[in-house]
């Protein structure tokens, strides 16, 4: 008796276990098995026109920028990025903070090499969590930087009273000199991961 396999639900996690079961290759992750299949979009030689045609597809407002959930889209359904990997990435992604993303950011990043590294190796990926966690507790109005009042908090939680101190404090994490810290600004103060 034949069975139809299209009439029977095989649940992703017994389906990925079934495959390494009999695969000779292990798995791959979303970057590996783009770069695998020749279509990769983490390459320094990777075309003017491809980059500009998938930023083109998420600026769904014609605004010539992709906003936080345009870029988030694009994470999770062209790059295969689950939600939470795609939140922790895009905060990587966001260097300035300021919300959204130019096609000369995305061209950077897809140029850079840098790739999913901090999401596909778990012992970064749970690093990372615990930073944007951190992260998170200091930005007080959830708007992607700490500001000053913001930073003072995080000063004193840390155990620092002397205000006088704050502004060279915040001078030294705000490398970009908006006034702001970003994700960005705050790991490379933690020096958790590497942030290039």
């Amino acid at each position: 008796m034949s069975r139809n396999i299209a009439n029977n639900f095989v649940p992703r996690a017994s389906l990925v276990t079934c495959i390494r079961a009999v695969s000779p290759f292990p798995l791959l992750s979303a970057q590996s098995f783009s770069m695998a299949s020749g279509k990769s979009y983490f390459n320094a030689n990777v075309p003017e026109i491809v980059v500009k045609s998938l930023f083109q597809k998420y600026d769904t407002d014609g605004s010539g920028r992709l906003g936080k959930q345009e870029v988030l889209t694009l994470l999770k359904d062209d790059l295969g990025l689950k939600e939470d990997q795609a939140q922790a990435q895009y905060m990587l992604m966001d260097k300035d903070g300021d919300g959204d993303m130019s096609f000369d950011e995305l061209r950077v990043w897809l140029r850079s090499g840098q790739g999913f590294s901090n999401i596909d190796n778990s012992s970064r990926y749970y690093v990372l969590q615990k930073a944007i966690a951190e992260f998170k507790k200091y930005d007080k109005d959830g708007n992607g930087t700490i500001d000053k009042e913001e930073f003072k908090s995080l000063m004193r939680s840390l155990g620092y009273s002397d205000e006088s101190q704050f502004d060279n404090a915040m001078r030294s994490l705000d490398t970009s000199g908006d006034g702001k810290i970003s994700f960005t600004e705050f790991l490379a103060w933690l020096n958790w991961l590497p942030t290039n």
